[in-house]
């Protein structure tokens, strides 16, 4: 009897263990295609309307699902003297650093990305979701004159995106973003140390099963 009850609890706990390492944070996306794939993009928003030069769209700028609360939102076009917004017009900050938005939660956004640049040197990102919030330092970035480089992440394990801000090193860097794409994620699959937990405790389940309708026999 007993060993038929220390497999249950055993199968308990395994399975308890894999509900738990299933909640697990936001995961880097390195390409553009990548998080199309992941699920479906619900929301794409650039700032090529805009056009050449600098425009200043308001503090609590929204566009796309996301509402943009940098101290002072500047769009950076083609012609401004910098390098950013020489491909394509970028959100960015008349006060240097950061770039700082919220994203809209009527939807639980999973999938967040966004091409970015800098004129020079190096950017840090934290990314913010409904349970806490996740640091990416010293992001090396394209200087926008030619390229941008995309920055991409997806939510697991009832995680959903609130909120971002890209910091670059202070005055003299301008970080500029744009092309966002928010969506959501079809149905997660296990990762496969979670996938070992769940099989042992269903297996150690199965096998309390099976010996207690030995013993009642």
């Amino acid at each position: 009897m007993f060993k038929h009850i220390n497999r249950f609890m055993i199968g308990i706990t395994l399975l308890a263990l894999w509900t738990a390492g299933a909640s697990a944070g936001v995961l880097r996306v390195g390409q553009r295609s990548s998080l199309e794939q992941a699920g479906q993009i619900l929301q794409r928003s650039d700032f090529d309307d805009f056009g050449a030069g600098f425009h200043f769209p308001g503090s609590a700028f929204a566009r796309g699902g996301v509402q943009y609360t940098s101290a002072e939102n500047l769009v950076v076009g083609a012609g401004s003297g910098l390098s950013i917004g020489q491909r394509r017009a970028v959100m960015s900050n008349e006060y240097w650093s950061p770039i700082s938005a919220s994203i809209a939660s009527d939807i639980p956004y999973t999938l967040f990305g966004f091409d970015a640049a800098v004129t020079q040197g190096m950017v840090d990102l934290i990314v913010a979701t409904n349970l806490g919030s996740y640091r990416f330092d010293g992001i090396a970035l394209q200087d926008g004159a030619r390229s941008l480089d995309f920055l991409g992440f997806q939510a697991t394990g009832g995680e959903y995106f609130t909120g971002f801000e890209l910091r670059s090193m202070g005055e003299g860097y301008l970080a500029g973003i744009t092309n966002v794409a928010l969506g959501r994620t079809g149905t997660a699959l296990p990762e496969p140390g979670g996938m070992v937990l769940f099989l042992l405790g269903g297996g150690m389940l199965a096998l309390a099963g099976i010996g207690r309708r030995r013993a009642a026999r």
